[in-house]
């Protein structure tokens, strides 16, 4: 797909979002308990919501006003940490929001590579808008993982 519009880069991170809701399914439906299904779930029904709200913007033809949200800062786990993506078996909690971990951040580089390269000043600010959305969601599955080793 093309993102030379506002609307095709929207369109694009629509699509995203819609395909990690389906993620999110598929590890509810690998999961070893009925606590990590519920919370793969609920991390589905976040996407699903992400997609609403670009479905706005979208409506809009505009971001959201406001400043610019710097998370936390980056815990760089996902970055290191080895979980196997080709099992096929029951996953755990931990491996769970690993892999998700995983699939955020590679979002995020995508739309941050973007943005380096965009030449429109307003995809460049669009693909920034769209890199810190998925570094959010990174950050905070990382961070679960991080209390879970905490707590366990």
């Amino acid at each position: 797909m093309a993102m030379n519009s506002f609307e095709e880069v929207i369109q694009h991170a629509m699509d995203h979002e819609e395909k990690e809701a389906q993620f999110y399914r598929e590890l509810a439906g690998r999961a070893e308990s009925a606590d990590v299904r519920e919370a793969m779930m609920a991390h589905a029904r976040e996407e699903e919501e992400h997609r609403r709200h670009l479905e706005k913007i979208m409506a809009n033809h505009r971001l959201p006003s406001g400043k610019r949200r710097y998370p936390d800062p980056d815990l760089k786990i996902s970055d290191y940490a080895v979980v196997s993506t080709s099992a096929s078996g029951p996953l755990s909690y931990e491996e769970a929001l690993l892999m998700a971990a995983k699939k955020e951040k590679m979002a995020e580089r995508l739309y941050r590579d973007l943005a380096r390269k965009a030449t429109d000043p307003e995809l460049r600010k669009v693909f920034e808008f769209l890199a810190d959305q998925e570094s959010s969601h990174g950050k905070r599955l990382e961070q679960q993982y991080d209390d879970t080793l905490k707590e366990g």
